[in-house]
């Protein structure tokens, strides 16, 4: 038994350039915006794009960057559609019989065989210049009536098309654009006048770059002057609070927007001072209470409480800062750091027994 395919799922692949083709395709499935091409609601039922395979596959064989993609089943029967061949032969058999109250007019026919004297005659008289023999003043070209044009012109042509076919008939003139209506008052060719115009624009830029040139310089002086010459950067070694701050396990985050550090009282006893910076691209993850691990918002990647990845492009744990105590204070040092993948989590300057 005969079987066909039919179209289930439609969706778009990352790449899209926001061409149109699909839209006009398939405008059903398709909605072009600003920035991609996304699937229309209705059009993520399978009964809906099922009646509209042949012009979702016409859609992706005509996308030029290959970002639309489908899902077909396997249905029993000849399909329901017709075919192209079916179509064009349908589309020529209504064209030969006159169906449909909105059928296409027929082309004028060109006229064969030998012309008339009188335009014989004319046609060996003129001139491709425009002017009479013995005359000065240029012909104006006949004028076509409008109805003329407008049939012999393909059903629906663009609005361009039709003014052009206008202009070329005589019917209408074009007006002059405003360069041409400056060059005019001015009394100038097209050469000079795109002259004047290149000349003026190099003035412009060279004036307008002096100005950019100059309120840099000043502002840059202004900075200098204003700004106080101290570094911003936070002391490498701090007091990180008391021991007894940290009696229960879990994560402190109160040195991470100050000195970018977590303290971490973990399970296994030991308090440690964990790196807020991800080790994949830099970012700075965040502390989930609720699913316990560290979760960086950039690319996914996460980190259990004791700071050792296990999900996302995480290349690596979170690295460890050097934690002592001092009497019943508890001091981190930034300068010193500690990888897990070193083997130096085993230091005992990366840690403290609690």
């Amino acid at each position: 038994m005969a079987t066909h395919e039919e179209v289930v799922k439609v969706w778009i692949a990352p790449g899209c350039i926001v061409c149109d083709a699909c839209e006009t395709d398939c405008p059903e499935v398709f909605d072009v915006q600003e920035e991609t091409c996304v699937i229309r609601p209705e059009a993520r039922s399978a009964d809906f794009t099922k009646p509209l395979t042949p012009s979702i596959k016409i859609a992706a064989e005509g996308c030029p960057v290959d970002v639309i993609k489908f899902e077909t089943i396997q249905v029993e029967g000849p399909e329901p559609w017709p075919s192209p061949e079916e179509q064009e032969a349908k589309a020529a058999t209504s064209a030969a019989h006159g169906e449909g109250a909105g059928k296409k007019k027929p082309a004028l026919a060109m006229p064969t065989g030998r012309p008339e004297p009188k335009w014989a005659g004319l046609l060996v008289t003129s001139r491709i210049t425009g002017h009479a023999p013995g005359t000065a003043e240029p012909l104006r070209p006949a004028r076509v009536p409008a109805g003329a044009i407008a049939h012999a012109l393909p059903r629906h042509a663009p609005p361009d098309a039709l003014s052009a076919a206008m202009v070329g008939a005589g019917f209408t003139r074009p007006k002059p654009t405003v360069a041409q209506r400056i060059r005019e008052k001015a009394g100038l060719s097209r050469r000079d006048f795109a002259g004047v115009v290149a000349g003026t624009g190099v003035i412009l830029a060279v004036a307008w770059g002096a100005i950019a040139a100059s309120f840099l310089t000043f502002m840059g002086a202004f900075q200098s002057f204003m700004v106080p010459k101290v570094t911003k950067e936070p002391p490498t070694t701090f007091r990180a609070g008391k021991l007894g701050d940290y009696a229960t396990v879990g994560v402190y985050e109160q040195f991470k927007s100050s000195n970018g550090v977590w303290i971490v009282h973990q399970p296994d006893g030991q308090l440690v001072a964990l790196s807020d910076i991800c080790t994949h691209l830099g970012c700075i993850p965040n502390w989930l209470p609720t699913d316990q691990k560290f979760k960086c918002p950039c690319h996914g990647s996460g980190y259990y409480i004791n700071g050792v990845n296990f999900e996302g492009p995480a290349p690596r744990p979170l690295e460890r800062f050097k934690i002592t105590r001092e009497g019943q204070f508890v001091v981190v040092d930034k300068s010193q750091k500690y990888r897990a993948e070193l083997g130096q989590w085993n230091n005992p300057a990366s840690y403290i027994s609690v």
